[in-house]
Order: C-alpha cells, then structure tokens, then sequence
C-alpha cells in the first residue's frame, strides 16, 4: 500500500456529511480516507512517520483501531485513546485541511481527483509554521519547558516526532 495527501482549505457546514462523502469516495476508489486538521500537523515529517507507523502496525497486527483511518489518527496524536485521536479530525467552519488517501496508486489516483474538488488545493498547509505551535503545544501536551530545553519554538516539530516515536515504541 502506498499514501498520498491532498491538501488544502475548506469550509465544512456539517462534518458528519463531509464524512459521508469521504466514504463514499473511499469505498468508489477503494481506499481509506483519513481528513485531518492541518493545524495539528507539524509537516510532511509527521504525517510519514504516523501514516507508515499505522500500516506497519496493520501488517504486522499490532494496530489498536480496527479502522485504517483510526489507527493514523492514534498515530497522528501519538495518543491511545481514540476519543483523544478524534480531536486530530476535522470540524465545522473554514479551515487547512489534510486527506490522507490509503491504497493502491491508481485507486489513489482516482481518490485524488475526486478529493480535489473538494477543497481550495494548498499544500503549503501541510507544513510548519509558527502559527502552529499553539495547537499543536496542546494537542501535544509541550511545555514552554520543553521548549526552551530544545533550543527555542522553532523545535516545536522535533517534540512532535519525539513523541510519535515514544508513542511507537512503548506500544
């Protein structure tokens, strides 16, 4: 299996029909979809390491959700819980968002073109920058302690890692 990301800004009027309509793409291209909070994400980085942490984990059946989709989310927020995990999704309003397309590369492919009506194409979303260190200091539980110890804000994206691999290797 491979992975691709389409990203980029939407408005979502009501998440549970624009989870709707991801399904239906998924199930019509045959691959899991995953849509994630851009704001959340500390770069290209983090989604690799979660998206080949969470197949890995399938393959090797030591994945904690049934779900695809669910186990990037743990592996996204570094977190076991998957209520925790849900809070990496989406959410009504405008906002910088990842869909994270699962599967074969023509399945991928076909996904993609869909998924790209979608939304307002950005990719710049995907990566760091400093107007993500607040979210992501929550979503992560970072101190300004933490912080300073690694040599400044512009760290932030390495305690990310730091944790995904903690996350990973104490499972």
């Amino acid at each position: 299996m491979q992975y691709d990301v389409v990203a980029g800004k939407i408005t979502i009027g009501g998440v549970q029909a624009f989870l709707r309509e991801l399904d239906a793409i998924a199930q019509s291209s045959n691959t899991t979809i995953q849509a994630v909070d851009a704001t959340k994400v500390a770069g290209p980085r983090h989604v690799d390491c979660a998206v080949s942490n969470a197949m890995r984990s399938f393959r090797d059946r030591r994945n904690i959700a049934t779900d695809l989709g669910v186990e990037i989310l743990l592996h996204l927020s570094a977190c076991r819980q998957i209520r925790k995990a849900l809070e990496m999704g989406v959410h009504e309003g405008e906002m910088d968002v990842l869909l994270i397309v699962v599967g074969a590369k023509q399945s991928i492919e076909r996904a993609a073109a869909q998924l790209t009506g979608l939304i307002r194409s950005d990719p710049r979303v995907m990566e760091y920058d400093e107007t993500k260190n607040a979210p992501l200091m929550h979503a992560f539980n970072i101190t300004e302690q933490e912080i300073a110890a690694a040599g400044g804000y512009a760290r932030v994206p390495d305690l990310v890692q730091e944790r995904l691999v903690l996350f990973d290797a104490f499972r």
